[in-house]
């Protein structure tokens, strides 16, 4: 008999990032899948779009930049740590996410230069860069309204 219990991948996704550690590991490893992804579909572009150079030292300079993010990326985790009442996290969910954003949005890139019709990637992408921008507080509106 089986003592595990039976539960859906849903379930098991959510069990990776229960808690606030798990939740930047796991933006982590989404983002190291992005960078896979982005850096296998950029070079397949290269290879097979005409009017694209494959050139070895390109490729050399994304896959150093690519190391270079991750080993930045993973050093704010302790910096993290120092910053008090849970402002490193939001600070490194911000960072985290945020990078994340932009190698999705390589991804596309890269597609569209494959020739594949990206449209819907593009116009989710812009929704999310306009909801983002409309919900991230730059400054207190209370204190706006109370500078007139």
């Amino acid at each position: 008999m089986n003592n595990l219990p039976d539960l859906t991948w849903s379930q098991h996704l959510r069990a990776l990032a229960d808690t606030d550690d798990k939740k930047i590991l796991f933006v982590l490893t989404l983002i190291l899948g992005a960078m896979i992804i982005d850096f296998l579909l950029g070079v397949t572009a290269a290879k097979i779009n005409p009017n694209i150079q494959f050139r070895s030292k390109e490729g050399i300079n994304g896959i150093l930049r690519k190391i270079a993010s991750i080993a930045l990326l993973a050093y704010c985790i302790p910096l993290s740590v120092i910053l008090p009442d849970g402002i490193g996290f939001a600070a490194l969910q911000v960072l985290y996410l945020g990078y994340l954003f932009f190698e999705l949005k390589s991804i596309v890139e890269n597609l569209e230069k494959l020739g594949v019709n990206a449209a819907l990637f593009r116009v989710f992408i812009a929704k999310l860069s306009q909801h983002l921008a409309n919900n991230t507080p730059s400054e207190n509106k209370e204190d706006k309204d109370n500078e007139h």
